[in-house]
């Protein structure tokens, strides 16, 4: 009878093990391997960059506090989050407000909330994922918008903190809020003939904007327009980052010089390169190969999350979904075409990889709103499934 009860014990346990192990693949599979895959890839390009015999320490406690940030989220739930939405987008807000009262100016900008222990936190980070989740709940419940007026208010919702952010100045951080913004209108049923105007109206207020930027963000689409003809001068001033940036990927070659051995990166010629100039490196020392391989890796995390909203019904769901993998294509677009020279040098790292601790936490708060998003089970009956009907 004692082996019997045991026997009946040890099944319980078991049947336990494996729901819990259906229920964590049924999230994150195939993210987790993905993931890992591109953390892995971070690890060793800041091993490389650090020069050290050893993985920077920093590097391993931010990926650390991203995993526990993840982690977090993803027990949350999607339910949670949508009702908590509005406000984080609020905190996110009144942390935007707090850097430009509070932080700590550095090269002329404030964009840091500096933290007891020599931490720092940088709040344009968090708004993006509070963005993606506010904007999520605002279609869900206001869904096709056919008209101007029906986009003014999510579009305040965009701008608001994108005004924030400019201010600091970070037009980096800022520049990817406008994708997001359109990508998840055109996702929510916006028409074209609502959406085409929106997405000209940048290019045509560009002039306008232009006497009001800073000088440095002047010279610096100046420098991206000729790049192919830069003096020695301009080489070693406003196009330094530029030109080391295209030399680092154009010697790369195929194969790469070898991890550790990229001539700009061992020579501290390539600057930012542990942060926002971190693919040169990649593309030095990994060549074409490494690069490609990287590219389809980060790629996918992005492809995944689209996936999973492409069959979920409940709009919030999908659109959340949707939006956790534009938020990884914008990075990796802006980051990648900023050190190839196709859009103008500004600041923005590749989260997951760069060694930026916002970056990568907000990477992680991403990622386990996403897996607790695909992990939830719809419901039987929806009154968004009536109405799509």
């Amino acid at each position: 009878m004692e082996g019997t009860h045991a026997g009946g014990i040890l099944n319980l346990v078991l049947r336990a093990l494996r729901r819990l192990r259906l229920e964590f693949l049924r999230g994150c599979w195939p993210l987790l391997p993905c993931a890992a895959l591109v953390l892995g890839f971070g690890i060793l390009l800041q091993w490389s960059v650090d020069g050290a015999e050893r993985v920077p320490p920093g590097h391993l406690l931010r990926i650390g506090l991203s995993l526990a940030v993840g982690v977090f989220a993803a027990v949350q739930g999607e339910r949670r989050w949508r009702a908590q939405s509005w406000p984080f987008y609020l905190l996110c807000l009144l942390l935007l407000l707090t850097v430009l009262v509070l932080g700590r100016e550095v090269n002329a900008s404030r964009r840091w909330i500096h933290l007891p222990g020599g931490f720092t936190l940088q709040a344009s980070e968090f708004m993006k994922v509070a963005l993606i989740l506010v904007l999520a709940r605002w279609f869900a419940e206001h869904p096709r918008p056919q008209r101007f007026a029906d986009l003014l208010y999510p579009g305040l919702i965009a701008l608001v903190p994108m005004a924030l952010i400019l201010v600091e100045p970070d037009l980096g951080t800022s520049l990817t809020v406008l994708p997001i913004f359109f990508a998840l209108c055109w996702l929510a049923g916006t028409p074209k003939r609502v959406l085409l105007p929106l997405l000209l109206a940048p290019a045509l207020l560009a002039p306008v904007a232009w006497p009001f930027i800073e000088n440095y963000q002047k010279e610096r689409v100046l420098t991206w327009w000729n790049q192919e003809h830069l003096t020695d001068q301009q080489k070693a001033a406003e196009g330094y980052h530029l030109w080391h940036s295209k030399i680092a990927i154009g010697t790369g070659g195929v194969s790469g010089f070898g991890w550790g051995k990229g001539p700009e990166n061992r020579l501290d010629l390539l600057p930012e390169r542990h942060n926002d100039f971190v693919f040169p490196v990649l593309a030095e020392e990994g060549g074409l190969v490494g690069s490609a391989v990287f590219l389809v890796l980060y790629s996918s995390l992005g492809f995944i999350a689209l996936g999973w909203a492409a069959s979920r019904r409940d709009p919030f769901t999908r659109l959340l979904l949707a939006g956790c993998g534009i938020y990884f294509f914008v990075h990796l677009v802006i980051n990648v075409g900023v050190t190839t020279g196709l859009w103008p040098t500004t600041g923005l790292p590749i989260p997951l990889v760069s060694q930026g601790g916002s970056s990568m936490m907000a990477a992680g708060l991403m990622l386990g709103v996403a897996w607790g998003a695909a992990r939830a089970r719809p419901p039987v009956f929806s009154d968004r499934d009536f109405a799509d009907g």
